[in-house]
Order: C-alpha cells, then sequence, then structure tokens
C-alpha cells in the first residue's frame, strides 16, 4: 500500500494543481471566449456570490442527509475524511476558495458556454473520478452538482460568481465537518457495510 500524503503535502499540491487550473482557464477565457462577457460591476458580482453561499450552503446540507441515507455517499464522506484529516482551518479555506475559483472558471466560465451545460457537467464529474470502483458515487454527485451549478451561472442574478459561491460553500462546509471526522481502519480505507 502507499504511503498517503501528510496534510501539508496535500495542501501544498492542491494549491498547485488549482493555481495551475485557474491561470489556464484565465488565460483560455482570454484567448478563446468572450472576456467583456465577464465583466460586471462588483456589487453584482458580490450580489452573485453571496447568493451563490446560500445555494451552495443548501447543497451541503443535503449532502450532509444524503450520507446519511445511502452507504457509497457515506463511504465517500468517510473516505474523504480520512484525505482531509489534519487541515487547519485557514488552509480549508484556502483549499475550499481556490478550488472553487478554478473550477467554476474552467468548467462553467469557458467550457460551458462552448460545449454546453451537458457535456461540461458529465467532463466535471470525469474530473472527479478517483479510479477507484468503490468511491463510484463522487463522479455521480459531481454530475448533478455540474448540471445545478451550471444551470445557477446561467441565472442572471447568479452569474458565474454564483456558481463559485456556492461550490465554495460546498467545499467550505464539507471539508470543515471531514477534517475531523476520520476513522482509521486497518488498511487505511473505510470498511464497506
Amino acid at each position: 500500500m502507499k504511503p498517503s500524503l501528510g496534510p501539508r503535502q496535500l495542501f501544498r499540491g492542491a494549491i498547485i494543481f488549482h493555481g495551475s487550473m485557474a491561470i489556464i482557464a484565465v488565460i483560455a477565457i482570454a484567448v478563446v471566449s468572450q472576456p467583456s462577457s465577464f465583466s460586471r460591476p462588483i456589487d453584482e458580482v458580490l450580489g452573485g456570490f453571496t447568493i451563490g453561499i446560500g445555494f451552495g450552503s443548501v447543497a451541503a446540507a443535503i449532502s450532509l442527509l444524503l450520507s446519511k441515507i445511502w452507504s457509497h455517499a457515506r463511504r465517500l464522506e468517510k473516505r474523504l475524511a480520512q484525505i482531509f484529516e489534519g487541515l487547519t482551518v485557514s488552509e480549508v479555506f484556502v483549499l475550499a476558495l481556490l478550488s472553487s475559483f478554478a473550477e467554476e472558471l474552467l468548467f462553467r466560465g469557458f467550457l460551458q458556454p462552448l460545449i454546453g451545460l451537458w457535456i461540461t457537467s458529465i467532463l466535471f464529474g470525469i474530473a472527479h473520478w478517483t479510479g477507484d470502483r468503490r468511491l463510484f458515487a463522487w463522479p455521480l454527485i459531481s454530475i448533478v452538482a455540474g448540471v445545478a451549478l451550471g444551470k445557477l451561472s446561467l441565472w442572471q442574478p447568479a452569474g458565474l460568481s454564483g456558481a463559485i459561491g456556492a461550490h465554495f460553500a460546498i467545499n467550505w462546509i464539507g471539508l470543515s465537518r471531514l477534517r475531523h471526522s476520520a476513522t482509521p481502519t486497518s488498511d487505511g480505507f473505510p470498511e464497506d457495510p
């Protein structure tokens, strides 16, 4: 069995990965898309982000409920708790903000206008595939989340900043909760129920 990354290595790797993703998305939007379509007054951007925080908070509550009633979601949650255990509050905040910003710029800001809501949502789900069949719930949940985030980004009061806010709230609430809840098992992976 491979040794798992410690929280500092995980954090640094995630910062590099999502930072690179954000840079690529911004360049792609500037080169291929209409960057002028992203210029909104700051009060609209902040309003959209706030709307997104509300939507994301509801989605995080649904995610918690799902983990209580669906064994595959519970298994996913246990595994994610093992991965993110030990992160500090500030690391969780930075990781939640950067990942939501980078992923929403790439998927909803760049790809969705080019290839549409459904294909973008499927790609978003594939991007969350770990290669472990026991965690098949993550890409499925991510496809549904991708459709919801895509629809939110198309809704004028929210826009792209709303999708970023929702994604941030989902990640912030989820990671904050999971970073303390890991329960080790003999092989480092939760047992099947």
